[in-house]
């Protein structure tokens, strides 16, 4: 035990005081914190400016209307769109290329063509430089199909005012029943869920690739030889693991009382600089999701780790590593392809089943006990599940373990590591 705790220590302290793990610590809460708040900021911060829009309606019956609808104002108090009407002189065509020269010039930000057959199913035309502010385009969309739809309803008879009073669209909110009681939810719970998801899958991919990398140093440089001198090499492997696991744990537990901080105290700071933000909520996080989160880091570390070491201990550099990570990259991979899927539906058979899939269930599980917490039975079948397959890949990697560390020059193939397996 002695000598593992000695392995233990030197992996520890040998990581945590690089420059890398300083600010990776560091720099960890703030790119975390950015992922929550700058899509909220880029939410709620206005870039609008003053846009000039030609209009071109060929039916003769919406640009009226459309300017009215249109009447949007800036922070300033100026008209965010204005319109300039455009007449056909001798043909469409024609027109259509002196508004493009105007658009590639800077004089209008956009036109638009509003055929004759309009209200009755004709296909308006919008022709910008930039066609891909979504908020612009549908604002101007919903402008026109309401004029349209206002001349409609008034060729029939109709109040267009008293429909659309009809039609008005009811207020909605969005509210969890938790044990703890009913709390509104403004898209906080995907946040919160797709977050740590993603944390897990960075980190193990992380953490995995400094055991590989660290047993291929190690190997390549002969060091090996000197430890083993003294210890076992599965002692080695045993210690290796937990000393870059004890860095993980200081990491998480700095990023854990940094986000304590940031729940407590971040809320009013953004909503004081950014009063708009106030609408967004974040949601209370339960302490079984930390809880959960930390069991299911510890056991998919272990499980990934043994894999990691087992790759480093049989090739003799991180270019021949290449070549062996992809199942194991597949493994991390395929869970957050099935993100969405498993956010839709957590408790459909599908995702019961992904779960309890031990190369699955770090982040699947941990997932679906962020959106909606699974029966006990289930939670606890997939980490007995989990346990099982880090003693069986622990068995099965040792023993690769011990001979592929001391194994120079050609990589084995997987007959010869078969064959090292089934040594005794």
């Amino acid at each position: 035990m002695r000598k593992i705790l000695s392995v233990i220590k030197r992996e520890y302290i040998q990581i945590v005081r690089t420059k890398g793990f300083i600010i990776g610590t560091v720099l960890g809460p703030v790119l975390m914190a950015s992922f929550i708040v700058v899509p909220v900021l880029m939410s709620v911060i206005s870039v609008d400016k003053q846009e000039t829009i030609g209009v071109v309606d060929l039916s003769e019956r919406v640009f009226t209307g459309l300017e009215n609808k249109l009447d949007m104002k800036l922070k300033d108090g100026q008209r965010r769109y204005l319109l300039t009407e455009y007449k056909v002189r001798r043909d469409v065509d024609g027109l259509r290329e002196e508004l493009n020269r105007k658009v590639l010039s800077d004089e209008l930000t956009a036109y638009l063509i509003i055929p004759e057959n309009i209200s009755e199913g004709g296909t308006a035309k919008y022709y910008s430089r930039n066609v891909s502010d979504f908020d612009k385009l549908r604002s101007i969309n919903e402008a026109v199909n309401s004029v349209v739809i206002e001349k409609r309803l008034n060729k029939e008879g109709l109040n267009p005012s008293k429909i659309a009073e009809y039609l008005k669209r009811i207020r909605w909110k969005n509210n969890k029943v938790t044990k703890r009681g009913v709390e509104e939810d403004t898209g906080g719970t995907f946040i919160i869920a797709y977050f740590l998801v993603l944390i897990l899958y960075m980190t193990l991919f992380f953490y995995g690739s400094i055991i590989m990398r660290g047993v291929i140093e190690e190997k390549t440089s002969r060091v090996v030889e000197v430890v083993l001198s003294s210890l076992k090499p599965f002692q080695l492997m045993i210690g290796k693991l937990l000393g870059i696991a004890a860095v993980g744990f200081t990491q998480y537990t700095i990023w854990a009382l940094f986000g304590l901080a940031a729940s407590k105290y971040g809320g009013r700071l953004v909503s004081g600089i950014f009063p708009q933000a106030q609408a967004f909520k974040m949601p209370s996080m339960p302490a079984y999701i930390f809880v959960y989160f930390v069991v299911f880091f510890i056991l998919g570390y272990f499980l990934y780790g043994t894999l990691y070491a087992a790759i480093g201990s049989v090739v003799n550099s991180e270019k021949e590593a290449q070549q062996l990570l992809f199942p194991i990259s597949m493994f991390l991979i395929v869970p957050i392809l099935l993100i969405m899927f498993v956010m839709r539906s957590p408790s459909s058979s599908v995702s019961v089943i992904l779960s309890l899939v031990p190369f699955f269930a770090p982040i699947l599980m941990l997932l679906r006990i962020s959106i909606l917490l699974p029966p006990f039975i289930q939670v606890a079948g997939s980490i007995v599940l989990m346990i099982l397959m880090i003693l069986l890949m622990v068995w099965l990697v040792s023993k690769i373990y011990r001979v592929g560390i001391l194994m120079y020059g050609k990589r084995p193939n997987m007959k010869e590591i078969i064959k090292w397996v089934r040594y005794s």
